[in-house]
């Protein structure tokens, strides 16, 4: 048989990480490994819609089985892929695997209508499975398998996790076009070990409850592999747990050093101490990750975390004199979340900050975990079939009210939009009219002035080349911003829609108090934002241009202006008038304003 492998687009999207989906690409190095005809496909790097991809490849290679696979939220991904693969050959065989599958293997069957579902690890489990259905074998013998059987889903026994993870062949890169996806996020990915011995309440571990780790021989191969290979110069390390003991760390410090690369980790707060960051430091380490979740003991408790705020606060502080970049983040409405829990987070966050990147977010209860099986045992998730096809919405599992909860959301998304680790003053010495500028900026911790040639509107983040610390750099921040001038182009009308609530909406809205005025509606496309309120204002969708009659609007999510123009010439003839944030270039500096562009 011939099998197709397939990565659904934008996978890995997380924030504003994009992490490539590795499960998948390590399924399809064992497949090819033992010899099966495997054929594999990364939809972000194929030309065309997912239908018409594969119908491509369906027909050009003869194929007879379709495997995928993804996380809880990817369900509509991996649906379209099922239900497309099932219209080009309604006898073609279609193989799931990963956390939706593994989390609530019956629930996401019965959802997605798969004829297989791998539970666990995949590499043994789905060699097997090819094996019976090249050779017409019985599959219920094969562990971690649930599959259909008549109108009937047969679950086999689950399978141990694979306890030498050496001997497992490293991922089929090329097969995913691993080479563009380093070269876009200017970074590769090493996964050093598997699964975590904590059990955090948020929490699901796919690849199993016992914690392993890949020998330094193993990862440093792989490393070599990827250098030589893809030119790699900077590594991501996939760990859950990379300290766990101060030995293991001075021995990949040491060797990581020959190589000459920067290297970012994952820590927990309570293994951090000064010698350690220096070694890594020195070692070419430049970012950490800490999962930090709350900043209140009695929620980090609730939640399983095993630390506390004063280890948070301490890990924090000698990792930003180490000149380590962080990163990390809170996430808001565990099962004893109150309104002083919330407050107390949000303090550390605010004094954080600027010093930090860390992240802002709500909890999200995905199958699997604590909070899933609580949300369920308390009518909260009614039906686990429709939770998961409605793409696991937020569930309010805290002690929080309806409405503190929604009043909650709205004030976390707004924060989320601002700025992480401003640089210091910036200077703009050239700007061209699409809006790139070339700016002179200081760095935010040692001073450091530096030269960058960086958007306008949207800045960017870039290290300093002297202490090594991310500078959040926007010009926007130093423009020359007249209020008058900048409206002074807006037609006097009783209603003016502002679309998109995105960072542009979030720093104008900061800049210019004429915004607040009610007569500017503002409107957005996403789903999962309407009916929040962002700025002040209440988000809605773009159908209330026309129940207010709107003649003008304001496109505010410039990386989507000409779709979103479009659009309204499209969809809604009565609009006059679509503007857009511009500048005028001054004697006295660059002067934000408003400009027509029909």
């Amino acid at each position: 048989m011939n099998y197709l492998l397939v990565m659904p687009k934008s996978l890995g999207a997380i924030d504003h990480f994009n992490i490539f989906p590795i499960g998948l690409a390590y399924v399809s190095a064992s497949l090819k490994r033992s010899g099966f005809n495997v054929f594999t496909a990364n939809l972000d790097y194929t030309e065309g819609d997912t239908p018409s991809i594969l119908k491509r490849l369906i027909t050009e290679h003869g194929i007879d089985v379709v495997c995928t696979g993804g996380l809880s939220r990817d369900y509509h991904k991996l649906k379209e892929i099922i239900e497309t693969a099932r219209a080009i050959n309604s006898e073609i065989i279609t193989v799931l695997g990963g956390g939706i599958i593994s989390s609530d293997p019956r629930t996401a069957m019965k959802a997605l209508g798969a004829d297989f579902g791998v539970i666990g690890e995949g590499e043994i489990t789905m060699c097997e499975l090819a094996g019976a259905l090249d050779n017409g074998h019985k599959f219920g013998n094969i562990a971690g398998l649930i599959y259909k059987d008549g109108g009937a889903l047969v679950e086999t026994p689950r399978r141990g996790e694979i306890s030498d993870i050496d001997s497992i062949p490293f991922p089929d890169f090329d097969g995913f076009g691993y080479g563009r996806w380093v070269s876009s996020s200017g970074s590769g990915l090493v996964l050093t070990d598997r699964s975590c011995p904590f059990r955090c309440t948020f929490c699901f571990h796919p690849t199993g409850e016992k914690y392993r780790q890949r020998s330094f021989e193993n990862i440093f191969k792989e490393i070599e592999y990827q250098v030589d290979r893809y030119h790699v110069k900077c590594f991501g390390l996939s760990s859950e747990l990379f300290a766990t003991s101060k030995k293991r760390v001075a021995e990949f410090c040491t060797r990581i050093k020959e190589y000459g690369i920067s290297w970012s980790c994952c820590l927990r707060v309570c293994d951090v101490d000064s010698e350690m960051l220096r070694m890594m430091k020195e070692a070419g380490c430049i970012n950490i990750v800490f999962g930090l979740e709350s900043a209140d003991n009695t929620i980090l408790k609730s939640m399983r975390k095993g630390i506390t705020v004063e280890q948070i606060d301490r890990a924090l502080q000698l990792t930003y004199d180490a000149n380590l970049m962080i990163e990390g983040g809170f996430i808001f409405g565990d099962i004893n979340e109150t309104t002083e829990t919330v407050a107390n987070t949000l303090d550390f966050w605010r004094k954080h900050n600027k010093m930090h990147y860390l992240n802002l977010s709500m909890i999200s209860v995905f199958p699997g975990s604590f909070l899933y099986k609580h949300a369920c045992d308390k009518g909260l998730i009614k039906d686990q079939e429709q939770f998961l096809r409605d793409g696991c919405p937020l569930v309010n599992v805290s002690k929080l009210g309806e409405k503190e909860y929604r009043d909650l959301q709205s004030l976390i998304t707004e924060l989320r939009l601002h700025p992480h680790v401003p640089s210091g003053p910036i200077r703009i010495e050239s700007i061209e009219p699409g809006g790139q500028s070339d700016v002179e900026f200081a760095c935010r911790k040692c001073g450091t002035t530096s030269k960058l040639r960086v958007s306008f509107w949207f800045g960017t983040e870039i290290r300093c080349p002297s202490c090594g610390l991310t500078n959040f750099v926007d010009p926007f921040e130093s423009a020359l911003h007249l209020h008058d001038k900048f409206f002074e182009n807006l037609p006097s009308e009783p209603s003016i829609a502002l679309w998109g609530a995105g960072g542009i909406y979030y720093k104008l809205t900061k800049k210019y108090d004429l915004f607040a005025d009610e007569r500017f509606v503002l409107v957005d496309a996403n789903p999962s934002l309407q009916g929040l309120n962002i700025c002040g204002k209440e988000i809605k969708p773009p159908d209330a241009i026309l129940r207010e009659n709107v003649k003008t609007v304001v496109i505010t999510a410039l990386s989507r202006k000409d779709e979103i123009h479009a659009g309204i010439r499209a969809k809604y003839p009565g609009v006059e008038s679509v503007m857009v944030p511009a500048f005028n270039i001054t004697k006295k500096g660059i002067l934000p304003v408003l400009k027509r562009i029909d």
